[in-house]
């Protein structure tokens, strides 16, 4: 994670209220209590500190893809996305990743409904034929590192793309951190 600004506001925050409330259960006379109060301040400031930087993170580091275009090379199986990122946030972003879904679609494959969308078993690996296939294909790559703010960059990526799937849908989805 690349910390910001922000990110480091963030920190010193709580480690102020963290010794803003070690400090006042050092006024507590009970040892027993004192120490639970202590144990308890550094849970609660720990936990809120780390979620707090995983918000902040999540709203600092904003990116889009600009354009992409999809090729199937039919040779080897794979298919290809080639396109660009840029940061539209004020900060530098770490890495990139894009993760690319495929699902089949049963509908247009002349399936009836039922086919696709069949509850599976505990035995089911058992009796399964060997016919059935996935229908949903997920891999995730790292497109871009080091992206400075405002700045658009091109990735190209190379998925292996299943020959038994007749009419995939396609889902992008862009996760920066």
């Amino acid at each position: 994670m690349y910390m910001t600004l922000i990110h480091w506001i963030a920190v010193v925050i709580f480690v102020l209220l963290f010794l803003i409330l070690i400090l006042l259960s050092l006024k507590e006379k009970n040892k027993k209590t004192m120490l639970g109060m202590m144990f308890s301040s550094f849970l609660v400031t720990t936990l809120a500190c780390v979620v707090s930087l995983f918000v902040i993170e999540k709203y600092t580091k904003k990116a889009k893809i600009l354009s992409y275009t999809q090729k199937r090379n039919l040779a080897n199986e794979t298919i290809m996305f080639q396109g660009s990122i840029q940061n539209i946030g004020k900060f530098k972003i770490g890495y990139c990743t894009i993760e690319v879904k495929l699902s089949n679609n049963a509908m247009k494959m002349g399936r009836p409904k039922e086919a696709f969308f069949k509850p599976s078993t505990s035995l089911g690996p058992m009796f399964s034929s060997k016919e059935m296939k996935a229908s949903v294909v997920k891999e995730e790559f790292t497109v871009v590192k080091n992206l400075d703010a405002k700045k658009v960059k091109n990735f190209r990526i190379y998925m292996k793309y299943p020959p038994y799937m007749k009419a995939p849908g396609l889902k992008l989805t862009l996760n920066c951190h």
